[in-house]
């Protein structure tokens, strides 16, 4: 926005036109970044902290490795893509500036980027927050500066991101590092040794990684034909909706990003009401917001035109219209943005990606090309609506087929059935050696009440115990707070005992007998040697344990 006001409309396009090669540079960052931040939270929960910090060490490396090597070959890479985009003259040499600076403060940006992620898992969110939001700020400070009070133009404009996160790096970095709840310290030894951990965080950042390569294959062709077939003004007059798309997108994607953390715990947990009910509250939420900001954009286009300095007096009334038609899109683009969250969440990648895919290049390209073709310059937006509402029908229909040849459940657009069956048992324990025992007793209750096998019964409560009493001794820091939360329940010929708890980074399965401290109760070993399935995850701060038996039917039904 600065840029656009300081520099014109011309500035605004040439910083859209950077954005695809700006990706490639971030690529590794995001990559490493969102795989590694959960690759290292399992391996805490597990009480790894030597391989969590070896994914940690492994990804500083990488993050920094990979930019600094396109910062190297960047004489070469910048020039070509500026041929690549067709851009010439003044805009040719703003997007030659931006991305060259861009490129050369990459490594710093990288390291920034991949250390917030680990400390939103190592026990400071907060700081995690307060970086972004501190380059961001200096960013936007910076840039008023640089691009007002200097020569550097648009060279300026991307400095002003680097040092951005340059000083919010050297706040926020050395607090994390002296802090006292830190868990994770890097270790760049013996990384051969934790291949297996590192190749899994890795895959982890895999699909991030394909949105992104999706989404600059997709913005490159569009670029392109824009500015050979429209011109300059046009992709300037473009870029404005192009990055109002970004804010909406970011905005809205908060709201439907969600699902991936709640929903993801509540199927975990087999707890099918509970992800309906989220689901239906996200949907009302996102579409309102949807509907507020769409009637915005209907009502006063003109206020983002002015946000990104376009003040074209021949072009401007068709980007008006454009704006118009492109914010009828947004309702579309919630419900896709919603599939694509929730199918991720429960296991369905195949629809994921395929709502991604659809959505960022198989659909988006073609239709707004075919607008570009028929219609000029307003017809780009229709193609975005066409291209939203076709991937929205394709998916349901792939959906239906799926569920139809029973690869996916029977069971309309969530998938799921429709609940549990079976009562269950829940309540709120501070993790005391009385309060194993209570939970013990209660569970004995509810496995007689449900007809559940006696020694299976007494197998699952002494485990219990022994779970409960392994967070109260080691998941908290403060012996003074400590809340966790049991549920038993039963979903056909299975068994789900369920424990939340909001202590440190914990995995009371994976803590061995040998290292208890008190006297063993064994149930856990001996629940191990059962048809049991196992699980562990740290999701929003909270630690998730699941433990689900298999049992037989007539042990069920008595």
């Amino acid at each position: 926005m600065i840029v656009g006001n300081l520099l014109g409309s011309i500035a605004n396009g040439a910083v859209s036109a950077s954005l695809p090669f700006v990706y490639l540079l971030q690529a590794a960052a995001f990559l490493l970044a969102a795989g590694g931040s959960v690759g290292a939270a399992v391996s805490l929960g597990r009480k790894d902290a030597a391989s969590a910090g070896k994914i940690m060490g492994f990804c500083i490396l990488a993050g920094i490795a990979y930019p600094l090597i396109l910062a190297v070959l960047s004489p070469a890479l910048v020039p070509a893509y500026v041929g690549f985009t067709g851009a010439e003259g003044v805009q040719g040499e703003m997007i030659h500036d931006y991305s060259q600076v861009y490129a050369l403060g990459m490594p710093v940006i990288s390291f920034v980027l991949i250390m917030s992620y680990f400390m939103n898992i190592d026990n400071h969110p907060s700081w995690s927050a307060g970086m972004n939001i501190t380059a961001n700020a200096v960013n936007l400070a910076m840039d008023y500066l640089l691009v007002k009070y200097t020569s550097l133009g648009m060279k300026g404009a991307a400095l002003s991101t680097v040092l951005g996160y340059l000083a919010a790096g050297c706040i926020f970095i050395p607090m994390y590092f002296r802090s006292s709840k830190r868990m994770i310290t890097p270790a760049f030894k013996g990384l051969r040794d934790s291949r297996k951990p590192i190749a899994m965080s890795v895959k982890r950042g895999l699909p991030t990684l394909s949105f992104l390569l999706m989404t600059v294959i997709g913005m490159s062709i569009i670029n392109k034909s824009v500015l050979s077939s429209l011109g300059a003004g046009y992709y300037s007059a473009y870029a404005v909706t192009n990055n109002t798309q970004a804010i909406v997108t970011m905005l809205l994607n908060g709201i439907t990003s969600v699902i991936a953390s709640v929903a993801g715990v509540l199927y975990g947990e087999k707890d099918y009401f509970g992800m309906r009910a989220v689901l239906s509250k996200v949907l009302k939420i996102s579409l309102t917001t949807g509907a507020v900001i769409t009637a915005i954009f209907l009502a006063v286009p003109q206020l983002f035109a002015a946000m990104y300095g376009f003040r074209d007096p021949e072009l401007l009334p068709e980007l008006l219209r454009g704006i118009r038609i492109f914010s009828l899109s947004f309702g579309f683009f919630i419900l896709n943005s919603v599939a694509q969250n929730y199918y991720r969440t429960i296991g369905q990648t195949f629809l994921s990606v395929s709502v991604t895919a659809l959505e960022l290049l198989i659909l988006k390209v073609p239709f707004m090309l075919a607008g570009l073709r028929l219609f000029g310059f307003t017809g780009l937006y229709a193609g975005i609506i066409f291209s939203e509402l076709a991937t929205f029908l394709l998916i349901n229909l792939l959906r239906i087929i799926l569920q139809k040849a029973g690869k996916v459940p029977q069971k309309g657009f969530p998938a799921i059935p429709e609940r549990g069956d079976g009562e269950i048992m829940d309540m709120t324990v501070t993790g005391s050696d009385a309060d194993a025992v209570d939970v013990s007793a209660r569970m004995m209750q509810y496995c007689r009440s449900e007809k559940i096998d006696e020694r299976e019964s007494v197998i699952l409560a002494l485990a219990a115990e022994e779970l409960i009493s392994n967070i109260g001794l080691h998941g908290y820091t403060d012996p003074e707070h400590k809340e966790i939360d049991i549920c038993l329940s039963r979903d056909g010929d299975s068994l789900f005992l369920r424990l939340r708890d909001d202590g440190i980074p914990f995995d009371p399965t994976a803590y061995s007998s040998d290292e208890h401290d008190s006297s063993d109760l064994n149930g856990l070993a001996l629940l191990k040697k059962m048809n049991v399935r196992m699980s562990y995850m740290r999701v929003i701060n909270l630690n998730h344990t699941i433990i689900e038996i298999q049992c037989k039917k007539e042990q069920i039904n008595g």
